[in-house]
């Protein structure tokens, strides 16, 4: 398995001069000495919270035919700008927005989709040739959406290699079978996800069912859908993207690097908004849709990010796939890129107040133990001002107690490990990301059977955490475990250590995206049902998952032939 990071730079350390480390990571050693953040790039300053925060719009339909809403959907290139200080950026987005427009679905009722690329033949971005699927004579520009979360046929699940090029469109069809949820669609070609994404092809798709206005959640102007990323601009306010490697310093020039962290907060294409709300609750439907930032979120009345915080609670009543069995009291909501949190936030009673939505997540994440952190957290995002008057009577309520089974590892017809693990180079920094020593092109090794339930356990021998996506399913958080890790890099092994920690209240509903920790192991319980067909899983740190945290899987019928590889040692 060899070392990881963090043991490779606390070796490099022992022993070795302040003076020779600044000799050897010029940019590098003096930030992490001074605490200064590396000089080699920084966005310009602008004043916060002075621009407004924008309302993604809704995505109307082309037309209605069969019973069927069918939608005509562009990807294209326009300007806008993402700060009322700074030039419009060239952008990517779906009809010519950022975020782009909100789907609103019913439970029940499909929609078809007709995705038309019309992007220039030039990428915003330098693509890197190496990454798998991005070698010559593929084109630079492709694309294929992914609607995250849906239960999909797999021909319009938008699996990474169904990319297609400007001038082309693709037709796709989503059922709407599953309980309303807050989904999201955004591009998923192979290679150049993070590219595509960054550059601003993202979007809400909220899914209703006919018991949601019964339930009195906050609605109409009082329900906002939130898009939470980080970005860098240059003084043209132009989109930088310049990955970084895992001590800090940037990748070159075109080339991969294993994250990526903007030192400006995005909400809904906006660089530090704020909005002025009424003194009564607002229902967030948030989503990070970040690259590999991060998310501790907290609703803080302090006035500046340093003073002693004065936290606003707050309730978390649904996640990834829908309600919670009960809505969750909170003051800080960890969320990992892809996830989604469906929240009730209450400003009745803080009239005149401003309540600063904050964040004190450490990039990378969870954070390395040497000397100091690497890229400075961004603690501010938006602010809320609590400065308009009560615009109707009555109040709204909390959705009720949801009746959800125990999940049953008893019900799995078999368990399937996951190893996650971090090639690194002679300098300690990482190449390449993998599943059981496989990249995405290896050929497949999981074929679960259609109805069937089965427990996934993600291995993290990595020192970073990474957020784990399944297509077509909808899973159950089964628990979280230490692991003995000689054992496992002598014998490929996996032996358990400690006791087996529970999911928190947040996690108890559906998910589709989860989070699994160094020296963790992630259990799941997962059952396939609704299709048969070839879907993916990975790592939802864009970065990670282009180079090469991502594998294949195929859901066969029950009694179709398939090599399952069962018993097989780890690849370490």
């Amino acid at each position: 398995m060899g070392s990881t990071r963090r043991e490779f730079l606390n070796q490099c350390l022992k022993g070795v001069s302040a003076s020779a480390l600044l000799e050897g990571r010029k940019g590098f050693a003096v930030w992490q000495l001074a605490g200064q953040p590396p000089e080699w790039y920084r966005s310009p300053a602008v004043r916060r919270f002075i621009d407004p925060l924008p309302i993604p719009k809704k995505m109307q339909p082309h037309s209605i035919r069969e019973n069927m809403v069918h939608y005509r959907v562009r990807m294209m290139e326009f300007r806008k700008s993402l700060h009322s200080e700074l030039p419009p950026a060239m952008l990517w987005g779906y009809e010519g927005q950022y975020p782009g427009p909100v789907f609103e679905a019913m439970r029940g009722k499909p929609v078809q989709v007709e995705w038309q690329n019309d992007l220039p033949l030039r990428h915003l971005f330098t693509v890197d040739p190496h990454l798998h699927g991005c070698a010559p004579p593929v084109p630079a520009v492709r694309t294929v959406p992914h609607l995250h979360g849906s239960r999909t046929d797999s021909m319009s699940d938008g699996l990474p290699e169904n990319w297609f090029t400007p001038g082309h469109a693709a037709v796709y069809r989503y059922p709407n079978d599953q309980v309303a949820a807050t989904l999201w669609y955004h591009d998923h070609a192979i290679g150049i996800t993070r590219l595509n994404v960054y550059a601003g092809l993202s979007g809400f798709y909220l899914l209703r069912d006919s018991r949601e206005p019964a339930m009195g959640l906050p609605s109409g102007d009082y329900e906002l859908p939130m898009v939470l990323q980080d970005r860098s601009v240059d003084e043209h306010g132009q989109l930088v993207y310049r990955p970084t490697f895992d001590d800090g310093s940037q990748a070159h020039a075109g080339l991969w690097g294993p994250q990526f962290f903007g030192d400006l907060p995005i909400i809904n294409g906006a660089i530090y908004p704020y909005l002025e709300v009424e003194p009564r609750q607002y229902r967030l439907r948030m989503l990070n849709a970040s690259n590999s930032r991060f998310f501790n979120l907290y609703f803080n009345l302090a006035s500046t990010p340093t003073d002693i915080p004065r936290l606003v609670k707050f309730h978390q009543i649904g996640s990834d796939g829908g309600l919670l069995p009960s809505p969750a009291l909170l003051e800080h909501l960890l969320l990992a890129p892809a996830e989604r949190a469906d929240l009730v936030v209450d400003f009745s009673g803080l009239e005149g107040k401003i309540v600063t939505l904050s964040n004190n997540a450490p990039a990378p994440f969870p954070g390395w133990d040497v000397l100091n952190s690497l890229h400075a957290p961004l603690l501010e995002l938006m602010q809320f001002r609590v400065t308009r008057p009560l615009a109707l009577t009555g109040t709204f309520s909390l959705p009720p107690s949801i009746a959800f089974p125990t999940p049953d590892p008893g019900q799995s017809v078999r368990t399937r490990d996951f190893l996650l693990s971090d090639q690194m180079d002679s300098k300690g920094r990482s190449q390449k990301m993998l599943i059981n020593g496989k990249g995405y092109d290896a050929p497949t090794t999981e074929f679960p059977r259609l109805g069937t339930q089965e427990t996934w356990r993600f291995i993290n021998t990595t020192d970073d955490a990474h957020p784990i996506h399944l297509h077509l399913v909808q899973f159950r958080v089964l628990e979280r475990q230490g692991y003995d890790g000689p054992t496992l890099t002598l014998r490929g092994e996996v032996r358990l250590l400690g006791k087996p920690r529970p999911p928190a209240a947040i996690e108890t509903g559906w998910k589709d995206t989860a989070v699994v920790m160094p020296g963790e192991v992630l259990s799941l319980l997962v059952r396939f049902e609704g299709f048969t067909g070839k879907y993916v899983y990975h790592c939802h740190v864009a970065e990670h998952e282009d180079n090469d945290m991502m594998r294949p899987f195929e859901v066969v019928s029950a009694n179709q032939e398939h090599s399952p590889q069962a018993g097989k040692r780890l690849p370490l």
